[in-house]
């Protein structure tokens, strides 16, 4: 009788190891042909905005169709334009849901997301180059699909709801995901946790998988740790360090605990190279089947945190509101004249220019800090001809204003502060300036304005007053005024 038990077990172990691999095997299947659908060179590398994104478009809702996966409106679509330069580019994030199952936690929202867009296509010497960009990131595409496939045929695993998206325009600056978090069609506070899967292709080549900002998850570390040893996976990179070249960096700018699920660097990436036949098919099954577990243990758990090191960093850089430090070169064209305050006279105005290249540093919302390096011809006419300084100037400006219009890369802000001149040469009435005996190499004063930042062209007026004397001699006060208009531009 035991014999004949034992013998029983070993067949249906043998049977449900046959099931498992069949479903292993169609898998791979699947994501092999959703990869090579999205690679294939009728898609033309799926630049931003062309025929090429349209066709990968229909074919992700047509498998979200397929799959199961539920839109959250009428359609999945979510439609967007943002600005390039002068032109307004049209964009589609593709929005899908599986319900969750817990009554507790339903109202909830666990996200795995994958860029769609890729570089599309150039010519060299006259041969089209195709950037199919299978790695990167059709692999993630492929992913995202079939785990919300499996869920949506298996909603009772579920506690939380799962949405799953597709975003558009990553390549060209994380754009579509940006869009997605400023106008989330679910409450942004609902959703606890997001997956970002971008170039999950080369798992063997790379010895393991990243997950990285895992620990922007409290106690997310141990929970994937957990998991990936229960699948014998190799977990490379964790850690709380949210990625900000996916996108994963507007989730967490916003205090969303989020992860890059990544294969690795050693990848074709960005190049024509980077094809359908080159991924590591079984390696992404592997991935796939953890994160299955992974996504049915964190649906289900009591609490999804932000680490203190998340909420620590939120409030550190809420200020910024996605400012960084820029630099650019600044053209002044105006006049310039001399006051002469202990008399009832100035001088008469003079063509003055000045150009050279800005600094800025933000320091809040609506704050920033300006340096100017300026070379600055100036002077003022005067009794029997013209005066001219050749001089270095460096002011030194608070901007206060807004911290940009409509969501847009245009601000409108008010600046002053002190500037430094320090003189090298220079003429009056044609004769050289004496800087040993008559007039000082260093000037002193403060800058007062106004300007209009409109994408990378800044525009703007500014006023310069000198508050110390031209002269060494203090008998007599000649101090240097300037109006300038102002153009400038951002590298």
């Amino acid at each position: 009788m035991l014999r004949i038990k034992l013998i029983l077990i070993l067949f249906l172990l043998s049977f449900a190891g046959k099931f498992t691999y069949a479903d292993d095997h169609n898998l791979k299947d699947r994501l092999r042909t959703h990869v090579k659908i999205l690679t294939s060179d009728s898609l033309q590398g799926r630049g931003l905005g062309t025929t090429g994104a349209e066709k990968a478009r229909d074919y992700i809702v047509e498998q979200f169709q397929d799959a199961g996966i539920q839109p959250l409106g009428e359609d999945y679509l979510q439609n967007f334009s943002f600005r390039q330069n002068l032109a307004w580019i049209p964009a589609i994030n593709i929005v899908g849901m599986v319900e969750g199952s817990d009554p507790l936690l339903k109202d909830e929202y666990i996200l795995i997301g994958a860029h769609y867009d890729h570089l599309g296509y150039d010519i060299r010497n006259d041969e089209k180059r195709i950037f199919s960009g299978a790695d990167d990131n059709a692999s993630g595409v492929a992913a995202i699909i079939e785990l919300g496939r499996f869920f949506a045929q298996n909603p009772g695993l579920l506690g939380r709801n799962l949405l799953i998206v597709a975003f558009d325009a990553e390549e060209s600056g994380l754009i579509g995901s940006k869009h997605f978090v400023e106008n989330s069609p679910v409450p942004i506070e609902n959703i606890k946790l997001m997956f970002s899967f971008d170039m999950v292709g080369m798992y063997e080549t790379n010895k393991g998988l990243h997950l990285r900002g895992m620990a922007s998850l409290d106690q997310g570390d141990e929970l994937a740790a957990g998991v990936a040893q229960r699948h014998e996976i190799n977990l490379r990179q964790t850690g709380e360090n949210i990625e900000r070249r996916t996108d994963t960096q507007p989730f967490g700018s916003v205090g969303i605990p989020a992860v890059h699920v990544y294969t690795g660097q050693k990848s074709p990436y960005h190049k024509p190279e980077d094809q359908y036949h080159l991924l590591d098919y079984d390696g992404m099954v592997t991935i796939h089947l953890f994160m299955e577990d992974f996504l049915k243990v964190l649906s289900h758990e009591s609490e999804l945190r932000q680490s203190a090191s998340l909420i620590a960093s939120v409030l550190k850089e809420s200020t910024f509101v996605g400012r960084r430090p820029a630099a650019g070169f600044l053209l002044n064209t105006g006049t310039g004249f001399h006051r002469y305050p202990d008399e009832f006279f100035q001088g008469k105005t003079l063509f003055n220019v000045s150009g050279g290249f800005y600094f800025q540093i933000p320091l809040s919302q609506i704050l920033g800090l300006q340096l100017d390096a300026l070379y600055d011809f100036n002077g003022s006419q005067i009794a029997g001809g013209n005066f001219r300084r050749h001089s270095l100037t460096f002011p030194l400006n608070i901007q206060f204003g807004t911290p940009g219009l409509q969501g847009q890369d245009i601000r409108l802000f008010l600046f002053s502060g002190p500037y430094y001149r320090l003189t090298f040469a220079g003429t009056i009435a044609g004769e050289a300036l004496d800087f040993d005996n008559d007039f000082n190499i260093d000037e002193w004063g403060y800058t007062i304005g106004v300007g209009l930042s409109v994408f990378r062209v800044y525009m703007g007026y500014t006023s310069r007053r000198a508050v110390t004397n031209l002269l060494q001699n203090d008998e007599m006060k000649i101090l240097d005024s300037n109006g300038y208009f102002s153009i400038g531009y951002r590298f």
